[in-house]
């Protein structure tokens, strides 16, 4: 697969008095931005147990040689927050890019080369958090670089946020700073991972900001029997009864329920897919034909996530040798909940599936808040639009509903204005490989993304 280059030779530009300045040398800049990026994914920062205290500093040594100030925040022993600040006039209220530094663990043993030496292979870099969120962290790290070697007067403050713990739900990240140090971070507005940029058949065919997202919760399934000798089977057996609830919860499928961002969505993006998936689309705005629609929805991941609750069992647990049948055993479901649905209500649906009294469900309290989704229109979605059409021009800029939970849900409960923007054109099972193995972006992808994040941190902060 190839990623398209922006169209046209000529550098990406911004109305008003940004047209007449200097644009950076791109090939240059990627090329520096590609090995801050190697340099960050050598820093191993799985989460647990974080470590990112030792990324946190490379940033602030590498940005401090530009002349940016920067100041690392320690939340807890070897677990670092850093926060950058490039002055603009104060005319306006500042601009926050957020990345966090650590990453999800590997099996290093699914990969096909060290995930912690960032590597090129056949057109794609490969390595832990290339992705997910390094290499948006080094994006943002190179726009302020740009921005401050260019001398672009700024009318905003651009602050960059490179956050510990996200992946864990963001408690000592941005939940962290916005308790202990909000000053360091306050911000009108709000970049953060999130969105897509999705690639079919060789071209951009549309940009997902996302404005809205679910929120993640953790249920517990406890089965209970007696316990015995393995060599007489019981019908209490509380693995069997286990599994038959795992299958109950998640089949079948839970109802679609479209909201406000997700009816947009699919409205949006209807008329550039093939005819059985825009018509599949377009039922999807009639309540009564949904269900139907969304089967033929159900081969893209995404799609189908972005319809309905989502359950995913991920962790089972039970017994300890082969020849005793144990008296517990439990799974643990990574649920996706849509906007505005209560925890409790939801695990009263789980239990009403299961139909086992000898099956118990439950679940930790949720770390992030539930989300607002933030309107879908104002200076960010201009800005995002402006230059999509000239780096991208015909994909639409269209709202999403992100499945996975961002930490832009404690930033937009705080009354900063967050959305989701993933700058690197992806394809589906590039997309995929976040939180997977041999994760990977194609390289044209890291220079279209530079130059698309600079180009709408320039429109949103330039004066």
């Amino acid at each position: 697969m190839s990623v398209p280059e922006p169209s046209g030779s000529a550098p990406t530009s911004f109305p008003g008095p940004l047209e007449a300045r200097r644009e950076p040398d791109w090939p240059d800049a990627v090329a520096e931005c590609r090995t801050l990026l190697s340099e960050l994914i050598a820093i191993e920062t799985s989460n647990p147990p974080g470590r990112e205290l030792d990324a946190a500093r490379y940033l602030e040594a590498r940005l401090a040689r530009e002349g940016i100030q920067g100041r690392t925040f320690e939340a807890a022993p070897g677990r670092g927050n850093f926060v950058a600040r490039l002055k603009g006039s104060g005319r306006k209220r500042p601009l926050l890019l957020l990345g966090h530094l650590d990453v999800v663990g590997v099996q290093r043993r699914q990969w096909h080369g060290d995930p912690f030496q960032m590597e090129e292979r056949a057109g794609f870099l490969y390595g832990r958090g290339v992705i997910d969120d390094k290499g948006m962290v080094a994006a943002e790290a190179m726009t302020l670089i740009l921005l401050r070697r260019l001398g672009v007067p700024l009318d905003r403050d651009v602050l960059l946020l490179a956050e510990c713990d996200e992946e864990a739900g963001g408690q000592l990240g941005v939940a962290w700073m916005l308790e202990h140090h909000r000053d360091a971070i306050e911000a009108e507005y709000a970049i953060n991972e999130g969105g897509r940029t999705q690639v079919t058949n060789g071209r951009v065919a549309w940009i997902g900001l996302q404005n809205s997202e679910k929120r993640g919760v953790n249920y517990t399934l406890t089965a209970t029997g007696v316990a015995g000798h393995a060599s007489m089977p019981r019908p209490d057996n509380c693995i069997v009864r286990l599994a038959r609830a795992i299958e109950h919860v998640i089949d079948p499928p839970f109802p679609v329920a479209m909201t406000p961002v997700t009816r947009a969505f699919f409205r949006a993006i209807a008329g550039a897919e093939p005819p059985a998936m825009r018509a599949a689309m377009e039922r999807l705005q009639d309540p009564i034909a949904a269900d139907e629609g969304s089967e033929a929805l159900a081969g893209d991941p995404m799609f189908g996530a972005m319809l309905r609750h989502t359950v995913s069992p991920t962790i089972v647990t039970g017994g300890e040798r082969a020849n005793v049948i144990p008296a517990s055993a439990e799974a643990k479901l990574n649920c996706r909940l849509l906007p505005g649905t209560d925890p409790e209500a939801f695990r009263s649906a789980l239990e009403a599936r299961v139909r086992d009294p000898a099956v118990r469900v439950s679940f930790d309290p949720p770390k992030r808040p539930e989300s607002p989704t933030m309107p879908f229109e104002g200076p960010v979605v201009e800005a995002v639009r402006g230059v999509a059409a000239r780096l991208m021009p015909g994909a639409p800029v269209v709202p999403l509903l992100s499945t996975g939970a961002t930490d832009s849900a404690q930033l937009r409960n705080a009354g900063i204005a967050a959305y989701g923007l993933l700058p690197f054109p992806l394809t589906s099972d590039d997309a995929g490989r976040m939180h997977g193995d041999d994760e990977r972006m194609p390289v044209a992808s890291l220079a279209t993304g530079l130059r698309f994040l600079y180009g709408v941190t320039a429109a949103l902060a330039g004066a």
